[in-house]
């Protein structure tokens, strides 16, 4: 008798409490990140690089209305982990030693970001099997940061750095900030669609290593539609 039900049930839940208008889908996509301010972390960098390949995973579920397929928007919840791949910058340090205007000096500045969300999303239907959806959300951070100076001496790193230069560092950081999202989904089959979304982070990052990242990407999600 439970089987019957919860076959009969939209999403196959129905038996278990769970409304039968009550959709759950889950999915991945693969894009392109970009980290606006990623490049902070050094004075006037040489080199920038603050964007890369990411992904991420999600699943949600949402509240149908009790009407024709497609007609009213809907509204649901996602959680998901997005990783926004690295950045990195370059710079020069001149005469660091005021007793050698020769000198120079490299650093080399890099960063991976990552982070857990999660979000409400409204559905909203433009076109048969077509819909738009925006979403606002809280993600937990985590930021993995690198630093190095090297003291460059008569065209050689300063073997001695007797005066403690040489630099490297590597730190972990982590936090909450904002979320914000807009795409487009297109139905192809009853349980599958293909996603187009971008999201933007908002107080991300620490100290000079704050950036606002964001992901554009494509996926498919596989839904109990």
């Amino acid at each position: 008798m439970l089987l019957a039900n919860t076959a009969e049930a939209g999403g196959g839940m129905e038996g278990f409490g769970v409304p039968s208008n009550m959709d759950f889908y889950g999915g991945g996509s693969v894009g392109t990140t970009s980290q606006d301010g990623a490049c902070g972390s050094i004075a006037n960098p040489t080199g920038c690089e603050d964007s890369d390949k990411g992904y991420k995973i999600f699943g949600g579920a949402r509240l149908k209305p009790n009407t024709e397929p497609g007609a009213l928007p809907s509204l649901g919840v996602e959680g998901g982990y997005i990783n926004f791949g690295e950045s990195s910058a370059t710079g020069d340090l001149m005469h660091v030693r005021p007793d050698y205007s020769e000198d120079q000096g490299d650093i080399v500045s890099s960063s991976e970001l990552s982070g857990i969300y999660a979000a409400g999303v409204a559905f909203v239907p433009v076109a048969p099997k077509t819909e738009i959806l925006a979403k606002a959300g809280v993600m937990r951070w985590s930021q993995k940061n690198n630093y190095k100076q090297t003291v460059i001496y008569d065209g050689v790193p300063d073997p001695e750095d007797e005066e403690g230069r040489n630099i490297s560092t590597s730190t972990s950081d982590s936090g909450f900030g904002g979320l914000l999202g807009v795409g487009a989904q297109y139905q192809m089959t009853d349980n599958l669609s293909v996603r187009g979304e971008y999201e933007r982070g908002f107080g991300i990052g620490k100290d000079a290593n704050k950036t606002d990242p964001s992901l554009l990407s494509v996926g498919a999600v596989f839904s109990t539609y």
